[in-house]
């Protein structure tokens, strides 16, 4: 797809941003440029499947890695790297890994991963980020400790989300919906046409029609999409964190999504409500898309974009 891959060693030395020992940091480092190196390798040389060396992952950070690799390669065309560790509930994080991602349109080829590791050092989960820069402003607007943790796990928990269906992975979004979740989506139609049937569905504009599924709908739906599919590339930007005036274990994200396959293209305003009732296990409760643009061209005004002052929550 036009990109450089880069062979020979990646040099990434970790500022000690975290609690660490130097001993962990040290592996660290080398795990990152292993696995760097690992991927540049299997880059060059065409590879559909990577081998990793199991020493420096866990089997769940392989199996990251190995289901990114399946929908495309990557590499690392920079050759030293500098990275700031963060702490985490389960060890630490490192963010900000620029990588090129081969099947990727040449415009969104670069793109940044955060690499989670155990506290012995191993990679222990990969996700592409959002960027470090609204990483920082999104934390930056904590209120108390406890909100900042939360702010943390909503990122990760966007990042993953989003890795979830570049991987393809439906066993990841099952789990991170609620059962009886409600799931709109907004689409196109013409008006004009006739003999046309929408269930479950609601006219806002005469331009988009709301659908809405069940948790089994919505991923039967996701199935197909990825059995149709040579590809599929998306990209979140505009990410924005709230938490609910009422019920201080309720969030809500709105972010503009990039939705790239080998079939459709298409740009909205993705909103997840988040409930933190059970803190280990945090879940999807509300999920929407709208068009980013009408048929007209005119934009959706951010005042009528899904919200948290959208819904009435019963407890």
């Amino acid at each position: 797809m036009g990109n450089a891959w880069a062979m020979g060693g990646v040099s990434t030395p970790l500022e000690t941003g975290a609690k660490i020992d130097e001993r962990v940091q040290t592996v660290m480092e080398n795990n990152i440029n292993t696995m760097l190196e690992t991927m540049n390798a299997a880059a060059e040389a065409g590879l559909r499947e990577i081998k990793l060396p199991k020493d420096a992952f866990t089997k769940e950070g392989a199996d990251d890695v190995k289901k990114l690799w399946k929908v495309s390669g990557m590499s690392c065309a920079v050759k030293a790297l500098t990275a700031r560790t963060l702490n985490t509930k389960t060890g630490y994080q490192v963010r900000g890994i620029p990588v090129d991602i081969m099947e990727a349109d040449p415009a969104e080829s670069r793109q940044e991963l955060t690499i989670d590791f155990d506290g012995e050092g191993r990679i222990a989960g990969v996700s592409i980020s959002i960027g470090m820069e609204r990483y920082y402003e999104l934390m930056s607007a904590k209120t108390s400790d406890l909100d900042y943790s939360r702010r943390q796990i909503i990122v990760d928990f966007v990042e993953n989300y989003r890795t979830a269906y570049n991987r393809r992975d439906l066993n990841f979004i099952s789990q991170v919906y609620s059962d009886d979740a409600l799931i709109i989506d907004g689409h196109f139609v013409n008006p004009a046409s006739s003999g046309m049937k929408f269930e479950s569905a609601r006219m806002a504009d005469n331009q988009v029609v709301y659908f809405r599924y069940t948790k089994n709908e919505y991923l039967d739906k996701l199935k197909k999409e990825f059995s149709n599919n040579k590809f599929i590339n998306v990209k979140f930007e505009d990410v924005e964190i709230a938490q609910h005036p009422k019920y201080d274990d309720i969030y809500g994200v709105t972010l503009k999504q990039y939705w790239h396959t080998s079939t459709n293209n298409d740009v909205g305003y993705l909103f997840l409500m988040i409930d933190f009732h059970d803190t280990d296990n945090p879940q999807i409760q509300v999920r929407t898309w709208q068009p980013y643009k009408y048929s007209n061209g005119q934009i959706l005004s951010k005042r009528d974009v899904f919200h948290l002052g959208s819904f009435k929550i019963m407890r």
